[in-house]
């Protein structure tokens, strides 16, 4: 088996769908979290000056979606053909947008403004995910099994304000299913603190 090492801030942010499909997968990895002076002196060694970055036995991979991405194939939480992989990595490619939307939201100091931009965005992203879910008898956001847009899409739900998606019954009942897989039920009682 090899060796894992997952390093990035201490928070959860773009390194937790890592976390999770390695929880779900019950495979060991070294969660490594730094900031500050460690931060800067690991920052040159990385492949791209940002983090996440995945250690396989030594060899570094940079960005966060290409880390999911390969863990996610490797694991078996992905698809389990090209085409269902692209159609996954879509979902994926939404769920980035949201996730853009509500950076910008979080930066917002103007209440109306941000206001505003809650009318319009948890509505447009929401309401793209709650189909897709309804859609699929499963109720994961894709396929007959838990994959890892369904750890994306919870994790970003993890930062829009509680309460957010209650119109949404389709997401909510989504949140819990991946609350409730043992593995990461687990996970969410262990891992540390964070905000963000």
């Amino acid at each position: 088996m090899p060796s894992y090492k997952l390093t990035y801030f201490p928070i959860r942010g773009r390194a937790e769908v890592s976390r999770l499909i390695f929880k779900q997968a019950e495979v060991d990895f070294e969660d490594v979290r730094i900031g500050g002076e460690d931060w800067v002196k690991f920052k040159p060694n990385t492949p791209y000056g940002s983090m996440p970055v995945l250690e396989v036995d030594g060899k570094m991979l940079g960005g966060s979606g290409s880390i999911q991405r390969y863990l996610a194939e490797k694991f078996g939480l992905a698809g389990s053909n090209d085409f269902e992989n692209a159609e996954i990595d879509s979902i994926i490619d939404a769920i980035g947008d949201l996730a853009q939307e509500l950076r910008k939201l979080n930066s917002e100091k103007d209440e109306a403004k941000k206001a505003e931009m809650k009318t319009e965005t948890f509505p447009k992203f929401f309401g793209i995910f709650e189909k897709l879910i309804s859609n699929n008898a499963s109720g994961w956001i894709y396929g007959s099994k838990v994959t890892y847009a369904d750890f994306a899409l919870y994790n970003v739900m993890g930062w829009v304000q509680t309460g957010a998606a209650d119109s949404f019954p389709a997401i909510k009942k989504n949140m819990e299913a991946v609350e409730t897989l043992p593995n990461i039920a687990k996970w969410l009682k262990e891992r540390p603190e964070s905000e963000y």
